[in-house]
């Protein structure tokens, strides 16, 4: 029972002095003694509670003041982004004002529906190929290609045989070789009379075929050698059905070889019979003066003129361009090169045919409309502005 008195006695005084402890740290207004009395004597799970409720009003007011100079800053920037956008905006106004006026070829475009014409100065006019000529009446001619292979002028190709029955000697000409008439190109032994002879070229010409080796037995009717004039060479055309009564004797050829070469000709006869592998007939040319291109056994292009037509406006077909799905040509004025409106009639191999906005004598365009035609779509033209109607 002492015991217990005693224990509480110690608590009783304990608490006194615990109490008066806390009277003398209150009743000192030293920083310290009150950052200490805030921070030692915090009761048990609430020593962060005053600590988060500072954290939370001080970011609450440190997101105020983000979110004010937030907003103070977006307004300063929309304000700054409208005028600068405003300026870029006038700068590329200016910039493309600029660039309207400048052109690849030095040219200078007048948009007016009064005055539009493109003007070229005259170096540059030379430089770029432009030519100017006249509009006059002609014929249009139409022309038709036919596929023709080249073959030997049998006329001009002789072949050499044995004359009897003989064995083969000696061989003196390889394929190949140019001959001229009397030349000696085989000898041959005839057994039953036991004598020997020769067979020479029968023309001038070159050996195009061979059939004959030392040893062997010549008959009457073996080729032994084939002499052909090679100068000299018939064109066989393929003739479509359809153009049978177009293609007549007399007409010009022109042949094109693989190459590009050309040469001309005039149809010797037309075959009245048409062939049963290829359902077409034969028209032959004899082509002299062949060249290389033009040998035996070619394959070239014939190009035969199967319609003419006599009209009173024609220009060349290079000059005529199409805008905006209008047929034009260019003309010259005061106010620079401008485009007039044509219709079209009669369409050949070189020219055209104009029956409406171009008349005889007026000068075009000949030879650089199509590069005059991208300078003004590309510079933004109106092709149709101005007096070129």
């Amino acid at each position: 029972m002492k015991k217990m008195i005693c224990i509480i006695g110690c608590l009783i005084a304990g608490g006194l002095a615990f109490a008066q402890h806390i009277h003398d740290a209150d009743g000192c207004d030293c920083p310290s003694c009150k950052e200490k009395g805030a921070t030692k004597f915090t009761l048990p799970g609430l020593e962060g509670l005053n600590r988060k409720e500072s954290c939370e009003e001080e970011h609450d007011h440190s997101a105020h003041e983000e979110h004010a100079a937030h907003a103070s800053c977006e307004g300063y920037d929309h304000a700054a982004h409208d005028h600068a956008a405003h300026e870029h905006q006038a700068e590329a106004s200016a910039h493309d004002e600029h660039e309207g006026h400048e052109h690849d070829l030095g040219c200078s475009g007048h948009g007016h529906e009064e005055e539009g014409g493109l003007e070229v100065s005259p170096e540059i006019a030379k430089k770029i190929g432009i030519e100017m000529n006249a509009a006059t009446g002609g014929t249009i001619s139409k022309s038709v290609v036919f596929p023709a292979e080249i073959n030997l002028n049998r006329d001009r190709a002789a072949a050499v045989s044995a004359r009897y029955p003989s064995v083969i000697l000696q061989v003196f000409v390889e394929i190949g070789d140019r001959v001229k008439k009397g030349d000696i190109l085989a000898s041959l032994e005839n057994r039953e009379m036991l004598s020997v002879y020769t067979v020479s070229a029968p023309l001038d010409g070159q050996v195009v075929a061979k059939s004959a080796s030392v040893g062997e037995v010549a008959g009457e009717d073996r080729v032994l050698f084939e002499v052909a004039d090679l100068s000299s060479v018939w064109v066989d055309i393929s003739v479509y059905p359809q153009y049978q009564h177009r293609v007549e004797k007399g007409m010009a050829v022109e042949f094109v070889a693989r190459d590009g070469h050309i040469a001309r000709g005039t149809i010797a006869y037309v075959s009245p019979l048409i062939s049963k592998e290829t359902r077409t007939f034969t028209a032959r040319c004899v082509l002299k003066g062949a060249r290389e291109d033009f040998m035996p056994g070619a394959f070239v292009r014939a190009r035969i003129v199967t319609e003419s037509v006599e009209v009173p406006v024609r220009v060349e077909r290079g000059a005529v361009q199409v805008v905006n799905g209008q047929a034009v040509v260019f003309i010259k004025s005061e106010h620079g090169f401008e485009t007039r409106d044509v219709v079209l009639g009669e369409r050949g191999d070189r020219f055209v045919e104009i029956r409406q906005g171009l008349s005889a004598g007026e000068d075009y365009v000949v030879a650089g409309a199509f590069t005059l035609k991208a300078e003004m779509v590309t510079s933004g033209m109106d092709p149709h502005a101005g007096h070129g109607h």
